[in-house]
């Protein structure tokens, strides 16, 4: 059975991923299979037969030292993975990695400043963070970013979407419960190749939202996990 192209969303599809889509808590990802242990899976990557790496409780640091320069891993999930700024610098050693989701994760700046290390990044996912927006601002090094996912409680302000719009490639953007205000929001137009955005909390007034979507007509909108109802490519 053929499922019909959903109306009024973009999809971006990179590296076999799928990095868009609609769905009441923000974007889809794809199912997750949990293996029964990092090393079994570790050993997978090393001989080729899996690319990815799935943990659904904290790693010990025997699982973190068994991850340094470990090629051919391209995604790593930490569910419950609690990387620090420690763990961050073994993640700055995989040559080919894509795709982090690091959730229960407290990265500070100096962490974000390793995670620029990563060049081959295309998502990253870090909805616990304990960054500010300078950390974020490394995240600029990363020419291949095309989605990012934030929470934290240091990210606050129109400083934060500032620091943002220097990721200039851009294509999903999801920040939860970060209260960037009208002047945030503002500083998002200037993202020229976004096709999804997703805010929680933002703290944005519906004038400076009707500025937006004059702006940038082309941009799919979740607010407070709904479509806005000025959205023009929301669903009917």
């Amino acid at each position: 059975m053929q499922i019909p192209a959903p109306v009024g969303c973009r999809w971006l599809v990179a590296a076999g991923l799928l990095l868009g889509g609609c769905g009441r808590f923000g974007p889809v990802s794809p199912p997750v299979d949990v293996p029964e242990s990092v090393a079994a899976q570790v050993a997978a990557v090393r001989a080729g037969q899996a690319s990815r790496i799935v943990a659904a409780a904290p790693l010990a640091d025997a699982d973190w030292e068994s991850l340094r320069a470990l090629d051919g891993l391209v995604e790593l999930v930490l569910e419950r993975g609690r990387a620090d700024d420690a763990a961050a610098g073994v993640l700055a050693t995989l040559p080919d990695i894509e795709r982090l989701v690091l959730r229960e994760s407290p990265l500070t700046d100096a962490g974000f400043a390793r995670l620029a290390e990563c060049r081959s990044l295309r998502d990253v996912n870090v909805p616990q963070a304990a960054c500010t927006a300078a950390g974020l601002r490394q995240l600029a090094r990363l020419e291949n970013l095309r989605s990012l996912r934030l929470g934290g409680p240091r990210l606050e302000g129109p400083e934060v979407a500032e620091a943002i719009v220097e990721c200039a490639h851009l294509r999903s953007l999801h920040l939860i419960d970060v209260p960037i205000g009208d002047d945030g929001l503002a500083a998002l137009q200037r993202l020229p190749g976004l096709w999804n955005l997703y805010l929680d909390g933002a703290g944005v007034s519906d004038e400076a939202w009707a500025v937006y979507f004059r702006a940038c007509p082309g941009v799919h909108v979740h607010v407070d996990q709904a479509h806005h109802d000025r959205d023009p490519r929301r669903h009917e």
